[in-house]
């Protein structure tokens, strides 16, 4: 057996494991989260978004507005017993805006993805067939792209000193396809292929809540929360399957995304060095798929940590922020009746701009990825991904004395 690996020159991921499902799920939030393991439900910062616990919008400083947006550049290797493969893919990671509205409320809108899909690989098999006692050489192909996008309107609200509470009005939209073939060297054996296509668009909402505690001089700790409610796609499919005839199947609205529901905490300590422990939940055996159910809950841990020594310092490295993180999940999917294992470590440095209250930050980040192993017939996929975040704080709403 030999395996070959490609990828869509037009698309923002190669790999093949994007074949099952909907594809790779983009966990976690923006770029302080990104850079510390993926933390979100009590991450909560004055100086930068995290949508993924929209309780966290209240922290901006009531004068500021703030303007979000990320990319990243990756180099991935595919690898199985035989061969590897290594392909360059780049992607716009997110762009989002938020204000406060009163003291006690600010709003959040952005884009980001919600899936990702894309690979093209193939597999060739001898083997021996019993129809005329000779060998029989089977070509796979498979092929895939697209992805679905997810449109937010959120609002954080804080009815108290110590509590805040929010929600995302979620919009999913997107399509995927997924074409497979199977074909063979001898002319009185049918080729079968199949195409897979789905368009889907609906309103999805999540929860978040946030609290804070002092436990001592400059050291507090925030709590989080998040629920996501399960939301059945509105949705146009097919599944096409050519042999010696042609089949279509239609699979409308049969398909869903899953309810989730996170917790974690973050430490405080001196205005210097926080650092956090996220674990989220994503109930993936409830979600339809082609009107079946054939996947698996997730469980997700994350850890992170940033420091900065002296956000009021005259030496600008002191100014600095420094962040690292960790995270470890399996895949909502089997392959080879078996979970695929996934891992990532992040390390990242912010850039302020400018000294202030509200600076404008360049977040540089890196990220070492690795999902699966070449055991059991499977895959092994290691990536490296460079990615940078640029933070506009700026205070538009100040009033301005005139003299």
């Amino acid at each position: 057996m030999g395996v070959s690996f490609g990828t869509l020159a037009q698309n923002n991921i190669s790999s093949p494991y994007t074949r099952h499902g909907y594809g790779n799920i983009v966990e976690g939030g923006y770029g302080q989260s990104t850079q510390m393991g993926g933390l979100s439900a009590g991450l909560r910062s004055a100086y930068f978004t995290n949508p993924a616990n929209p309780a966290s919008y209240t922290a901006i400083d009531t004068l500021n507005f703030r303007i979000e947006a990320g990319a990243s550049y990756a180099v991935e290797k595919c690898s199985d017993q035989s061969s590897s493969l290594r392909t360059v893919t780049g992607n716009l990671e997110y762009l989002a805006m938020q204000f406060p509205v009163k003291k006690w409320m600010a709003v959040s809108v952005g884009l980001r993805p919600y899936s990702l899909v894309g690979y093209k690989n193939s597999s060739h098999y001898v083997e021996e067939t019993n129809l005329t006692q000779d060998t029989l050489n089977t070509n796979y192909t498979y092929e895939g792209e697209g992805g679905i996008n997810q449109l937010y309107l959120g609002m954080g609200f804080k009815p108290f000193t110590n509590l805040s509470v929010g929600a995302n009005l979620l919009y999913h939209f997107g399509s995927i396809e997924h074409n497979s073939a199977v074909t063979f060297d001898k002319d009185y054996i049918y080729a079968t292929a199949q195409t897979q296509k789905i368009h889907v668009r609906d309103f999805c909402v999540n929860l978040g809540a946030q609290g804070s505690f002092k436990l001592g001089e400059e050291q507090f700790l925030t709590l989080g929360v998040t629920y996501q409610f399960k939301s059945e796609l509105k949705s146009e499919a097919e599944k096409t399957i050519i042999s010696s005839d042609t089949t279509v199947l239609n699979y409308d609205n049969k398909f869903d995304t899953p309810s989730s529901f996170g917790i974690g905490f973050v430490y405080h300590f001196n205005s210097r060095v926080i650092v956090g422990f996220d674990f989220k939940q994503t109930a993936w055996s409830d979600v339809r798929f082609y009107d079946e159910k054939p996947f698996e809950d997730v469980k997700r841990f994350a850890w992170g940590v940033q420091y900065q020594p002296n956000k009021n310092a005259r030496r600008y490295f002191q100014r600095m922020y420094y962040r690292c993180g960790l995270n470890v999940s399996k895949s909502y999917f089997k392959v080879n009746e078996e979970r695929v294992g996934k891992m990532a470590i992040d390390a990242g440095f912010g850039f302020p701009l400018k000294k202030g209250l509200n600076p404008t930050v360049v977040n540089v980040g890196f990220e070492y990825g690795k999902t699966g192993n070449t055991d059991n017939g499977l895959i092994k996929e290691q990536y490296f991904k460079g990615i940078i975040n640029v933070t506009i704080n700026e205070r538009w709403f100040a009033k301005r004395k005139l003299e």
